[in-house]
């Protein structure tokens, strides 16, 4: 009769061990590229060629401020170059012909350079006058209007690539051993009930002392209609992935 209640106490103590499930691994659809763009300049905005939603080329405007005041500039640092260019160049004829010293030509080489400085900094300046798309993609959020004056450094709009779309990922500790790069995936999408698979590209290299996980990303391999970024499911890791 003893060793009957031992052997039931042993069984039920290791139930809970074999009862447990391993908790879900949760993976978020992502784009590769998503950038939130924000104006160096203060000016006024003239242009604001897409609205949300809408699609766009690498290369097109996304932002266009009134620069007027800064290409005027621009031009009078052209002149004002040009100006000391050729005094410039006048001391180092008197110079050869023993008329003017040293110093002369020391001096409007120095204002030579001071101008091409000013001008060079305000080509740059009215380079930031026109955003300019990075990529392929469209417009997910825009947090000013036309005819405002944004401030330096405050985001303008926000774009994405939807093109190329990652999954990121925490991964328990137990996976380690088969969470290598390349090792394949399936993703099984909450919100559509499809399945989509994919590859791992870039693990981390340290776990998280609290939560004994470790951050993953992998691409995409097969792309069903209608996913976008943002939505999530339960990741799986295929057997015997290396």
């Amino acid at each position: 009769m003893l060793r009957f209640v031992l052997c039931v106490a042993l069984s039920s103590a290791a139930v809970p061990a074999f009862a447990q499930d391993a908790p879900a691994i949760r993976g978020v659809v992502r784009a590769v590229n998503e950038a939130a763009i924000s104006s160096e300049i203060v000016s006024r905005i003239v242009a604001l060629p897409h609205r949300e939603g809408e699609a766009f080329k690498k290369g097109d405007v996304l932002v266009e401020f009134d620069c007027d005041r800064l290409k005027s500039e621009m031009k009078a640092a052209d002149a004002e170059l040009r100006g000391s260019r050729a005094a410039w160049e006048n001391a180092a004829r008197l110079y050869q012909m023993r008329a003017a010293g040293g110093h002369e030509v020391a001096m409007a080489a120095a204002t030579h350079d001071k101008s091409l400085a000013l001008l060079e900094g305000l080509q740059v300046r009215v380079s930031h006058c026109t955003i300019i798309a990075p990529f392929d993609g469209r417009v997910l959020d825009l947090n000013t209007r036309r005819y405002e004056t944004p401030q330096a450094g405050q985001p303008l709009i926000r774009v994405i690539d939807d093109s190329q779309l990652e999954v990121d990922m925490l991964l328990p500790a137990s996976a380690l051993t088969s969470a290598k790069q390349n090792a394949e995936f399936i993703l099984q999408i909450d919100d559509l009930g499809v399945s989509v698979k994919g590859k791992l590209t870039r693990v981390g290299g340290a776990l998280d002392i609290v939560s004994q996980t470790f951050k993953a990303s992998g691409v995409i391999t097969n792309r069903p209609q209608g996913i976008i970024p943002g939505m999530s499911g339960v990741v799986t890791l295929k057997p015997g992935a290396s």
